[in-house]
C-alpha cells in the first residue's frame, strides 16, 4: 500500500530544518578533521521539495526496545509515570524511496602543507545535493512518541533473492531486532551528489584539486556514517510530541 505525504508543510518547515543543520552542525564538531581541512561548518540546510515514496510493508505492535527506551530515564518508584503497551500503540514497516531535491551547503578552508605548513589556505564552499534512499524503515508510535530507525537497504541481495517470501521479516518474539534472516550491512545512501565550488584561478591546479577530491570522499564516508550510526538499527531517532514543540532525541546503540 502506497500513500502521500504532505510534504509542503514538511520542507518548509524552518523549524526542523534549523534542527536537522544543527544537529549536522554538531556532528561535524565531533569528528576529528584531515590536516589538510579547516572550519568546516554547515551553511545551510533544506529538506527540499519533493516528497519520497512511501510503501506499507506490515502493521505489528511496537518492538519492546521502543518501550524500554522511554522507560529507562524514569524513576522505578513512579509506576504512574511507567510507559506499557497500549491498545492504540502501532508500529509500521514502510518501504522509503527517495531521490528527491534535498539540499546541504557547507564550507570549508582548505589547507595545503606543502612545500611548507600552511602554504596556501583556499576556501571552498560544497552542495550535497542529488541522495538517493532505498530501504526499510520501522515507524513506531506509543505513548505521544515516534521512533524511526532503518533496517536493511531494499538494494540488499537477500531481499532481492528472495522476492517471492512474503511472511515478515521481523521476529516479534525474539530479543532486540532478532532478524529471521542475517541483513548485510546497511548504507542507506545510495547515491550522493558533491559539488565543490573553487576559484577559477585555481581549477587546472593538480595538487589543489587532488586535495579537494579527498575532501569531498571524506564528506561522503562521514555522511553515510552519520546516518549509519544515527538512524540504522539498532540506533533510532526519537520525536516526543508530548510538548507544545516537537522534540527530537537520537539513540545511539555502542557498539565494542
Amino acid at each position: 500500500m502506497s500513500f502521500d505525504i504532505n510534504w509542503d508543510n514538511i520542507g518548509n518547515d524552518s523549524a526542523l530544518n534549523l534542527i536537522i543543520k544543527n544537529q549536522l552542525s554538531s556532528y561535524l564538531q565531533s569528528i576529528s578533521l584531515p590536516s589538510y581541512v579547516r572550519n568546516l561548518q554547515i551553511t545551510d540546510f533544506s529538506l527540499g521539495k519533493i516528497a519520497p515514496k512511501i510503501t506499507l510493508k506490515e502493521i505489528n505492535d511496537p518492538l519492546q526496545d521502543f518501550y524500554d527506551a522511554l522507560n529507562e530515564d524514569l524513576d522505578s518508584s513512579c509506576d504512574d509515570d511507567w510507559v506499557a503497551p497500549s491498545p492504540s500503540d502501532v508500529q509500521f514497516l514502510i518501504e522509503v524511496e527517495y531521490t528527491g531535491d534535498l539540499l546541504i551547503s557547507l564550507s570549508a578552508d582548505l589547507v595545503l602543507n606543502y612545500p611548507s605548513k600552511e602554504f596556501i589556505t583556499l576556501p571552498l564552499k560544497f552542495g550535497i545535493t542529488d541522495l538517493g534512499i532505498h530501504s526499510l524503515c520501522l515507524v513506531a508510535y506509543m505513548s505521544k512518541q515516534i521512533f524511526i530507525s532503518f533496517l536493511c537497504d531494499v538494494s540488499d541481495p537477500i531481499l532481492d533473492n528472495d522476492t517471492h517470501n512474503t511472511e515478515s521479516i521481523l521476529d516479534p518474539n525474539g530479543s532486540l531486532m532478532a532478524p529471521k534472516r542475517p541483513f548485510e550491512r546497511i548504507s542507506i545512501i545510495r547515491s550522493l551528489k558533491i559539488d565543490t565550488e573553487i576559484g577559477e584561478q585555481l581549477q587546472g591546479e593538480g595538487s589543489i584539486l587532488k586535495n579537494v577530491g579527498k575532501l569531498e570522499q571524506f564528506l561522503l564516508e562521514k555522511f553515510k556514517d552519520l546516518l549509519r550510526q544515527e538512524l540504522a538499527w539498532p540506533s533510532w531517532i526519537n520525536l516526543d510530541m508530548t510538548g507544545e514543540e516537537d522534540v527530537v532525541d537520537a539513540h545511539t546503540e555502542q557498539n565494542d
